[in-house]
């Protein structure tokens, strides 16, 4: 188990890409807006979910998450939005470095959230050269964590994780068709790990 105050900051790490989720969730209309609701984060408004099953998953899924995050097991997570015959058309990555950084301490993640801040303030603007979705009310999306073997191992055999299914993700490999990538925000920092955040556009 970490020490209390990187499960803080890992706590924190998941709470901002749920919020990141539902943004791209709203922005991308995936969802009927009346199933958001208008929340303050990082000193702004923000889209959130009340959609009780939509909810359920997007919490099932960080809690594994942050478990994986925890043991600085957590390399990559993606919000994929699929076409109705399940091909993917967006995938939104969050890619965590948990190499460690010889940064000044900032008890209070004050630059860190000041970043995020002005990333989701310019989330429009950095989403708008994205191909429109075909037709939204057909379009899904999954969540996907990449973890390794044992950490995996490691979350099967916890109960209250139990119900988390890992599976081999097919829709990623490095022979897929061509893609673009847009930066959504460049690598910042907590005391403990870097984190990058873009999309990727596949070809279609």
């Amino acid at each position: 188990m970490g020490s209390p105050s990187k499960n803080m900051e890992s706590d924190i790490i998941i709470e901002m890409i749920e919020i990141y989720i539902n943004a791209i969730l709203y922005k991308r209309k995936l969802y009927p807006e009346a199933v958001f609701r208008v929340r303050k984060a990082y000193n702004i408004p923000v889209y959130i979910s009340v959609y009780e099953s939509l909810n359920s998953y997007i919490a099932k899924t960080l809690q594994t998450a942050r478990e994986l995050n925890r043991m600085r097991k957590l390399h990559r997570l993606a919000v994929v939005i699929l076409s109705k015959d399940t091909q993917p058309l967006e995938r939104y990555v969050f890619e965590l470095d948990h190499r460690g950084f010889a940064l000044e301490n900032d008890e209070h993640l004050i630059n860190f959230e000041e970043e995020l801040r002005k990333s989701l303030l310019s989330l429009d603007s950095r989403m708008k050269d994205l191909t429109p979705l075909p037709d939204q009310k057909e379009a899904t999306f999954k969540i996907s964590l990449q973890c390794t073997e044992s950490a995996s191992a490691h979350i099967a055999s916890q109960p209250r994780l139990s119900s988390f299914a890992f599976v081999r993700d097919e829709t990623h490999s490095e022979t897929e068709v061509e893609k673009s990538k847009i930066e959504l925000l460049p690598v910042v920092h907590t005391k403990n790990v870097g984190i990058n955040i873009f999309v990727e556009e596949h070809k279609r």
